[in-house]
Formats: structure tokens, sequence, C-alpha cells
């Protein structure tokens, strides 16, 4: 059974979904830029989070910071986000997040260009984990949100979608400590899941052949009854087999992964 949090969540993230055309880019910019407003001021964190108040006084507040500033559905969508009992204000800051994202993925699908958009989120995410010097440009502390932002849009505004870079460049500047690499991947997933799929993360060795692939995609949709698209990651560390992620899964069939598990048991 989901957590009242897990439902909350799905809540806000299908509100999200519901906006189409151009109404989602406006929604999309209202949430990011209101989410950011939140996560600096540390007090209005708390107000919006406070369980003492009434969902009716969070959503009143949230109304009278935001209206006029932002566009009138974005402002709903936070009225109702603020309404849900959330356990901090990081919590509600994050789903905010996901909301605008998810916005803006239904903007791309709208358009015609969510694969697209997707792929790159997806494409971004493993150079961020294959990249030592580029996890450090991201989590230095000496560089502020915006220039971090800028570090993004520097890389790819000459080649990826205007809704790939207003993404990314988002998720870099509010990166709040978090795995660099897993927070990019979990944006891949929620374009993912716009389309009621889920990614599944190979390692392998080399690549595999379309008979290989077709046989894995069919087991994992048999196993996680949805649609499964592969992203595929060459890593000579594998050595040989295959090691799968799909959400918080992880099925380690690679030969690395079995000398782990037999040391494992020797030792034990």
């Amino acid at each position: 059974m989901l957590s009242a949090t897990n439902q909350s969540q799905l809540e806000v993230l299908k509100l999200a979904d519901a906006v189409t055309g151009s109404l989602a880019v406006e929604v999309a910019s209202g949430v990011l830029a209101a989410a950011n407003v939140i996560e600096r001021e540390i007090q209005l964190r708390n107000l919006l989070t406070d369980g003492g108040r009434s969902p009716q006084s969070r959503s009143r507040l949230a109304e009278d910071l935001f209206g006029g500033e932002i566009s009138a559905a974005a402002v709903d969508l936070i009225k109702t986000t603020v309404a849900m009992r959330w356990s901090s204000g990081t919590e509600l800051v994050e789903v905010l997040e996901q909301a605008g994202y998810r916005a803006l993925f239904s903007a791309a699908e709208h358009d015609g260009v969510l694969d697209r958009v997707e792929e790159e989120v997806f494409i971004f995410a493993r150079l961020v984990a294959q990249n030592g010097e580029l996890q450090m440009g991201l989590t230095n502390p000496a560089y502020d949100a915006a220039a971090k932002s800028r570090l993004v849009e520097n890389l790819i505004s000459g080649s990826a979608h205007p809704y790939t870079v207003k993404v990314l460049s988002h998720v870099a500047a509010n990166l709040r400590g978090r795995r660099t690499d897993r927070v990019f991947e979990e944006v891949a997933d929620l374009a993912a899941a716009r389309r009621a799929r889920l990614r599944a993360k190979l390692r392998v060795a080399i690549s595999l052949d379309e008979s290989q692939r077709t046989r894995l995609t069919d087991v994992l949709t048999k196993i996680y009854q949805k649609p499964i698209h592969l992203d595929e990651v060459i890593d000579p560390a594998v050595i040989g087999g295959i090691e799968v992620r799909v959400a918080d899964d992880v099925i380690d069939g690679t030969i690395a992964g079995r000398l782990r598990q037999a040391r494992h048991q020797v030792a034990g």
C-alpha cells in the first residue's frame, strides 16, 4: 500500500500531467520559480508544511505570495500541493520541482518531442556519471546556483531541445547535496513515467544485439507489468554478463557481481 506521502506525490504529478499545450510551459516555469523561492526561505518552507495550520491557511498563504506573479494555473497547482501533508519543507520543494518537470514533459509530448527530451536527459545523466570533472563542477560550493545552471546551458544548449535545457539547468542549480548522477536519472525516470513506462538501465561489457534486447525487454515487461525502455551503458568493469537496474531494483548478473558474492560467502 502506498504511504500517504507517496499518494500525495502521485496526485500532484497527475495534476501536472493534466496540463497541456502552451499552458504547460507557463505552469512549469511558475512552479519551478516558486520552488526556488520556497527553497531559499526557511521560514516560508516551515509555514507551508506546518501541520498545525489548516490546509486552507497554507493555500491562502501560497495565493498571497504567488498570485499575480506567476500563471493562475501554476498558483492553483501550488495551492493544492501545499494543502497536502508533507514531512518536511525539503520534501515539498522536491515535489514541486517534479511537478514542474512533468509539466514540461507534458509540453514536450504535446509538441511531439518527448522521446527526444527523455533520451537527452538520460544521456546527460550518463555523462555526469562518467565524468568526474563535470561532477566536481556541479557540486563545487564555490559556484552558485546560477553558475551551475550556466555550466549545463553552455554544454548542451547548442544541441539539446530547449525543454531539455530548461529541465537540466534547473536540476543543476538545485542539487542540494544529492548524488548528481542519480538526481539526473530520476528526472529521466519522470519523463519515462509520462508514457507510463519504466526505464531499465543496463551495464554491459559489450552492446547487446537486437535479439538479446528484445528478449530482455519481454522478460522485464512481464515482471513489471509495464512497457520497458532499455538504456545501455558500456562499462568494461562489468567483465561479462549484465547488470539491470529498474527503479530501486538491481539485478546483478555480471561476472564481477558473482565474484563479489563468492568473496562475501567465503569471508562469511
